[in-house]
C-alpha cells in the first residue's frame, strides 16, 4: 500500500523541481506521443484511402487551420502560462482576462477564414471546407487555451487526458466516416467535431475557473498581457507563416497531388517534433521559476541537459530517416507515394534542427526575450518565402523543403547565439559520445538496409545498438 501511495504521489503531485519536471514529462509523453500515434493511424489510413490529390486537399485545409490557430492566440496563452506560474495568487485574474482576449481573436480568425481565404487560394474545392476550418480553429483555440492553464498549474496529467481523448475521438470518427464516405470534406467535418469534443472536456475540467470569467476579468491586465504577448504574437505568426508557407506557396504553383506527397513526409516529421515539444513544455514552468529566482547556475545546467537530450534523440532519428526513407514511405503510405521519398529524406534534416530549436525558443520566452527572437524569425520567414518563390517553380516540393532547412538554420543559429550569451551553456564539448554512437548506429542501419533487412526490425535493432553504445560509453544524459 505504501508503494502505491508513493507512486501515486509521484505521478499526481508536485513535490520537488526535479520530480515535477519528470512527472510533467511523463504525462506530456503519454499525452503527446500517445495522441500523435493515434492520430497518425487515421492520417495514414486517410492518405491511403483518399489518394494523393484528395489527401493533399485535406492537408492544405489542416495547414490553413494550423496557421490561423496560432494567429488567433497572439502569444496570450504563453503569457498566461508564464505569469500564472510566477504569480500563483493572480492565476484567476490572468485566466479570465486572457480568455476574453482569446475569444475575440478566435471570432476574428473565423470571419477572416470564411471571407478572405477564397480570394487567396488557388486550390480547387477548398471553399467547401472553409466553414469547417473556421470551426476547427475556434474549438482548437479554446482547447489550447485550457491546456496553457494546465501547464501553468504544472498539471500535465490533465493535459494528457484532454489530448488523448481528443485524438481518440478523431480516430474513431475518422474510421466511421471513411466507412460511408471517403473524401476530404467529410473527414474535415469529423475532425472539427472531434476537436470540439476535446474542447468541451477541457472546459469541463476547468469549469471552476470558467465560472469566474465575468468576475475576475480585469481591464487593467489587458494592456500588459497584450504588450508582453505582441512580440510572441509576431514571432508565432511568423513561425506559423514559415511552417505553412511551403503548403500555401505549393498551393499556388503545384497540384493538390504534389501537396499530398509533401504532406506525407511532413506528417512523419511532425510526429517526431512531438519529442522536443514535450521536453520544452515539461521544463518551461520550472525554467521560468528559476529565472525569476535568479538561479543562473541551475538554469544553465537545466538548459545543457535538455539540449543534450534533444541531440541524443535527434541525431539517430535524422540518420535513420535518411537511410531508411524509401522503406518508411512505402511501408506507411504504400507504393503510390514513392514520389515523396526524396523529399522525405531531405525533410529529415529539419528534425536535427527542430529538436534543439524548440528548447531554445522556449527558453528565450522564459527570459522575456521575445523581441530579439522575433527579429530573427522575421529574417528567416522572409528568407523562406523568397527561397520558396525561387525554388518551388523549378524544383517543386524538394525546393520547398530546401528553403525550409535554410530558413530554420538561420533562425535557430541566431537564437542559439542569443541564449548562449545569456546563460553561458556549453553543448559541443559534451556531445562527442552522442555523435560517435549515432555514426556507429548509422553504419549498422545502412548495412542492414543494403542486405534487404525489413524496416521495422532494422529500426528496433539499430535503436538497441545506439542506446547500447551510449551505455557502454557511460553517457551522462542517460544517468
Amino acid at each position: 500500500m505504501g508503494f502505491l501511495l508513493k507512486e501515486q504521489s509521484f505521478f499526481f503531485q508536485n513535490r520537488t523541481p526535479r520530480q515535477t519536471i519528470a512527472k510533467n514529462a511523463f504525462w506530456l509523453s503519454l499525452g503527446q506521443l500517445g495522441s500523435r500515434l493515434l492520430r497518425a493511424s487515421i492520417i495514414i489510413y486517410a492518405a491511403r484511402v483518399l489518394g494523393a490529390a484528395e489527401y493533399g486537399l485535406f492537408s492544405y485545409a489542416l495547414g490553413l487551420a494550423g496557421f490561423f490557430t496560432v494567429f488567433a492566440d497572439i502569444g496570450v496563452g504563453q503569457i498566461m502560462t508564464r505569469e500564472s506560474a510566477k504569480n500563483p495568487e493572480s492565476r484567476s485574474y490572468y485566466f479570465s482576462t486572457t480568455f476574453w482576449i482569446k475569444l475575440i481573436l478566435l471570432i476574428f480568425a473565423g470571419v477572416f477564414i470564411i471571407i478572405f481565404i477564397p480570394r487567396l487560394s488557388n486550390v480547387n474545392r477548398v471553399e467547401a471546407l472553409l466553414p469547417f476550418i473556421a470551426l476547427l480553429v475556434f474549438f482548437d483555440g479554446l482547447r489550447d487555451f485550457s491546456l496553457s492553464f494546465f501547464r501553468a498549474l504544472e498539471k500535465m496529467e490533465r493535459e494528457a487526458i484532454v489530448t488523448v481523448f481528443t485524438n481518440l475521438i478523431i480516430v474513431v470518427s475518422g474510421f466511421i466516416v471513411f466507412t460511408f464516405s471517403a473524401n476530404a470534406k467529410t473527414f474535415m467535418i469529423a475532425y472539427a467535431a472531434s476537436v470540439a469534443a476535446g474542447a468541451i472536456i477541457a472546459i469541463t475540467i476547468l469549469r471552476k475557473e470558467f465560472y469566474k470569467i465575468f468576475n475576475y476579468a480585469r481591464i487593467t491586465l489587458v494592456k500588459p498581457i497584450i504588450y508582453s504577448a505582441l512580440p510572441i504574437a509576431f514571432s508565432s505568426t511568423l513561425g506559423a507563416f514559415m511552417l505553412n508557407t511551403d503548403l500555401l506557396m505549393l498551393g499556388w504553383w503545384q497540384s493538390a497531388e504534389q501537396i499530398g506527397y509533401y504532406s506525407a513526409g511532413q506528417k512523419i516529421a511532425q510526429v517526431l517534433f512531438t519529442l522536443p515539444a514535450i521536453i520544452a513544455s515539461a521544463i518551461f514552468p520550472t525554467l521560468a521559476r528559476l529565472i525569476g529566482e535568479g538561479a543562473r547556475e541551475k538554469v544553465t545546467m537545466l538548459m545543457q541537459k535538455s539540449l543534450l537530450l534533444a541531440f541524443l534523440l535527434a541525431l539517430p532519428a535524422t540518420l535513420g530517416g535518411i537511410i531508411l526513407g524509401s522503406q518508411i514511405i512505402v511501408l506507411i503510405y504504400g507504393a503510390t507515394y514513392m514520389p515523396a521519398i526524396l523529399n522525405f529524406q531531405i525533410l529529415m534534416v529539419t528534425v536535427l534542427l527542430n529538436f534543439p530549436g524548440v528548447l531554445i525558443g522556449n527558453a528565450a520566452i522564459a527570459y522575456d526575450r521575445q523581441k530579439q527572437i522575433t527579429k530573427y524569425l522575421l529574417i528567416a520567414a522572409l528568407g523562406n518565402a523568397l527561397l520558396d518563390a525561387i525554388l518551388i517553380p523549378r524544383y517543386g516540393i524538394v525546393g520547398s523543403t530546401i528553403a525550409t532547412i535554410i530558413a530554420l538554420t538561420i533562425d535557430i543559429g541566431l537564437c542559439w547565439s542569443l541564449l548562449k550569451k545569456i546563460t553561458g551553456f556549453t553543448i559541443f564539448p559534451h556531445i562527442g559520445k552522442i555523435v560517435l554512437s549515432s555514426l556507429l548506429m548509422g553504419g549498422v542501419t545502412f548495412a542492414l538496409y543494403r542486405i534487404g533487412f525489413p524496416v521495422l526490425p532494422n529500426i528496433i535493432l539499430s535503436g538497441a545498438v545506439y542506446f547500447g553504445i551510449l551505455l557502454l560509453l557511460k553517457e551522462k544524459v542517460l544517468g
